[in-house]
């Protein structure tokens, strides 16, 4: 059997990927600074500032090194029809050539697999650093006259860290079990 072409499944998640470090990450990075900004400097307005400093600076890291992955992986996600753009029609080629490029996308396409695994992983993991740090902005100070919309607010933003961290024990408590 003759090695084939790799392409992303569904055909549209390189395009998503790319949206989401080009423009969403930096974006929730830079939410991020300006949330810790603020915290610094109204340290007293916080109920816990220095847990909410350290997720909001966590958010910020995992941002951009999910752009920092995401940009290096891109460089190795390329076509058949780029190759050809590149290197002209593959009917033209020798066989040993076409099959020399279809072995090089093949271990580059690997190579973008695993670095936007990177990406995703820093991405996610600022979000979830994001939510944590949102939450802990939001509890209400000791003093605050009217805490419970604070609360209500700080446990809205806290439910997908808790449905993440949930989803994640159940997932390795099933493979623990599975061996």
């Amino acid at each position: 059997m003759n090695p084939s072409w790799r392409k992303p499944a569904p055909l549209g998640w390189s395009a998503a990927r790319e949206g989401q470090y080009t423009t969403a990450a930096p974006l929730l990075g830079g939410a991020s600074i300006t949330l810790l900004g603020l915290v610094i400097t109204d340290r007293d307005r916080f109920r816990w500032p220095d847990p909410t400093l350290f997720a909001l600076a966590l958010t910020a890291l995992f941002m951009v090194m999910a752009v920092v992955w995401g940009v290096r992986s891109r460089q190795y996600l390329y076509s058949r029809g780029d190759v050809e753009a590149w290197w002209g029609p593959l009917s033209e080629m020798p066989a040993n050539r076409h099959a020399e490029l279809i072995q090089d996308q093949r271990e580059h396409y690997s190579t973008w697999a695993r670095l936007a695994g990177r990406a995703d992983f820093c991405y996610t993991s600022g979000l979830l650093c994001l939510a944590a740090g949102s939450s802990l902005a939001l509890a209400p100070p000791a003093h605050a006259a009217a805490p419970a919309w604070r609360w209500c607010a700080a446990g809205t933003t806290a439910a997908p860290v808790v449905a993440v961290l949930l989803a994640w024990a159940v997932r390795f408590l099933r493979d623990v079990l599975r061996s």
